[in-house]
Protein backbone atom coordinates (compact mmCIF):
# COMPACT_ATOMS: atom_id res chain seq x y z
CA UNK A 1 0.00 0.00 0.00
CA UNK A 2 1.35 3.03 -1.26
CA UNK A 3 0.85 5.81 1.75
CA UNK A 4 1.58 9.92 2.00
CA UNK A 5 2.57 11.13 5.09
CA UNK A 6 2.50 13.88 6.55
CA UNK A 7 5.30 14.50 9.84
CA UNK A 8 4.93 12.72 13.05
CA UNK A 9 3.60 14.74 15.59
CA UNK A 10 5.13 14.37 19.28
CA UNK A 11 2.11 15.84 21.31
CA UNK A 12 3.94 14.51 24.59
CA UNK A 13 6.33 12.39 25.75
CA UNK A 14 7.26 11.91 29.36
CA UNK A 15 10.49 9.54 30.99
CA UNK A 16 9.36 9.09 34.53
CA UNK A 17 11.65 7.12 37.03
CA UNK A 18 10.28 4.24 38.15
CA UNK A 19 10.50 1.06 40.58
CA UNK A 20 12.14 -1.75 38.85
CA UNK A 21 9.43 -3.79 40.86
CA UNK A 22 6.57 -2.41 39.63
CA UNK A 23 4.01 -4.24 37.36
CA UNK A 24 5.08 -4.52 33.79
CA UNK A 25 2.93 -2.58 31.12
CA UNK A 26 2.97 -2.20 27.42
CA UNK A 27 0.18 -0.14 26.53
CA UNK A 28 -0.24 1.31 22.76
CA UNK A 29 -3.35 2.39 21.63
CA UNK A 30 -3.65 2.66 17.98
CA UNK A 31 -6.42 4.96 17.35
CA UNK A 32 -7.24 5.84 13.61
CA UNK A 33 -9.59 9.00 12.87
CA UNK A 34 -11.06 10.47 9.81
CA UNK A 35 -10.20 14.11 10.61
CA UNK A 36 -12.23 17.28 9.52
CA UNK A 37 -9.01 18.60 8.21
CA UNK A 38 -9.65 22.29 5.99
CA UNK A 39 -7.04 23.81 3.79
CA UNK A 40 -5.54 27.35 4.17
CA UNK A 41 -9.08 28.95 2.11
CA UNK A 42 -10.59 26.85 4.97
CA UNK A 43 -12.27 24.04 2.23
CA UNK A 44 -12.16 20.49 2.97
CA UNK A 45 -9.00 18.71 1.98
CA UNK A 46 -9.35 17.33 -1.40
CA UNK A 47 -9.24 13.29 -1.04
CA UNK A 48 -9.00 12.57 -4.69
CA UNK A 49 -6.35 9.92 -4.02
CA UNK A 50 -7.48 8.33 -1.07
CA UNK A 51 -9.09 9.39 2.20
CA UNK A 52 -7.13 11.21 4.82
CA UNK A 53 -6.46 9.83 7.95
CA UNK A 54 -5.00 10.33 11.60
CA UNK A 55 -3.25 7.94 13.34
CA UNK A 56 -2.53 8.63 17.16
CA UNK A 57 -1.17 6.50 19.56
CA UNK A 58 -1.53 6.93 23.12
CA UNK A 59 0.88 5.33 24.94
CA UNK A 60 2.44 3.76 28.44
CA UNK A 61 5.27 1.46 28.71
CA UNK A 62 7.10 0.42 31.65
CA UNK A 63 9.23 -2.62 31.40
CA UNK A 64 10.01 -5.68 33.49
CA UNK A 65 12.66 -4.53 35.86
CA UNK A 66 13.55 -1.39 34.01
CA UNK A 67 14.09 1.90 36.50
CA UNK A 68 11.77 3.66 34.11
CA UNK A 69 8.71 4.16 32.14
CA UNK A 70 7.66 6.19 29.37
CA UNK A 71 4.22 7.81 28.11
CA UNK A 72 2.47 9.58 26.08
CA UNK A 73 0.99 11.26 23.28
CA UNK A 74 2.34 10.62 19.22
CA UNK A 75 0.39 10.91 15.76
CA UNK A 76 0.69 11.35 12.26
CA UNK A 77 -1.73 12.22 9.40
CA UNK A 78 -1.15 10.02 6.56
CA UNK A 79 -3.14 8.92 3.24
CA UNK A 80 -3.60 5.52 1.87
CA UNK A 81 -3.36 6.11 -1.88
CA UNK A 82 -6.56 4.41 -3.34
CA UNK A 83 -8.10 3.69 -0.60
CA UNK A 84 -11.92 5.60 -0.05
CA UNK A 85 -13.18 2.73 2.71
CA UNK A 86 -13.92 3.14 6.45
CA UNK A 87 -12.10 2.70 9.05
CA UNK A 88 -13.10 -0.50 10.08
CA UNK A 89 -12.66 -2.28 6.20
CA UNK A 90 -8.66 -2.01 7.09
CA UNK A 91 -7.21 -5.18 8.26
CA UNK A 92 -4.35 -5.38 10.90
CA UNK A 93 -1.57 -5.57 7.97
CA UNK A 94 -2.73 -2.34 6.89
CA UNK A 95 -3.22 -0.78 9.99
CA UNK A 96 0.31 -1.42 11.26
CA UNK A 97 1.68 -0.47 7.74
CA UNK A 98 -0.02 3.15 8.57
CA UNK A 99 0.73 2.73 12.56
CA UNK A 100 4.49 2.03 11.82
CA UNK A 101 6.40 5.48 11.44
CA UNK A 102 4.42 6.46 15.02
CA UNK A 103 5.79 3.15 16.94
CA UNK A 104 9.35 3.55 15.57
CA UNK A 105 9.03 7.27 16.73
CA UNK A 106 8.17 5.52 20.27
CA UNK A 107 10.98 2.98 20.33
CA UNK A 108 13.61 6.29 18.53
CA UNK A 109 12.35 9.01 21.39
CA UNK A 110 12.68 5.87 24.49
CA UNK A 111 16.45 4.58 22.83
CA UNK A 112 17.38 8.65 22.80
CA UNK A 113 16.12 9.02 26.50
CA UNK A 114 17.61 6.17 28.30
CA UNK A 115 20.94 6.52 26.35
CA UNK A 116 21.26 9.79 27.99
CA UNK A 117 19.19 8.87 31.62
CA UNK A 118 20.95 5.51 31.79
CA UNK A 119 24.27 5.82 29.83
CA UNK A 120 22.38 3.16 27.92
CA UNK A 121 19.77 2.97 25.44
CA UNK A 122 16.85 0.69 25.54
CA UNK A 123 15.23 -0.60 22.89
CA UNK A 124 12.13 -1.65 22.45
CA UNK A 125 10.68 -3.45 19.52
CA UNK A 126 6.89 -3.70 18.54
CA UNK A 127 7.28 -5.12 14.82
CA UNK A 128 5.94 -8.41 15.41
CA UNK A 129 3.53 -7.63 17.73
CA UNK A 130 -0.06 -8.97 16.41
CA UNK A 131 -1.53 -7.10 18.81
CA UNK A 132 -1.40 -3.73 17.19
CA UNK A 133 -4.80 -3.00 15.87
CA UNK A 134 -7.42 -0.19 16.03
CA UNK A 135 -9.21 0.45 18.92
CA UNK A 136 -12.73 -0.66 19.37
CA UNK A 137 -14.86 2.45 19.15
Amino acid sequence: MKINKGVVSVQSFHYDVEAPTADAKTDLNINIEHPDLKDESGEPLKEDEGKILQVVVPFEIHLKDAPFKVSGLIGQVVQPVGFQGEIEDLDAKEVQQLSRPVVEYIETLTYQVTSVTLNHGVSLNFNNNPEIKPEDK
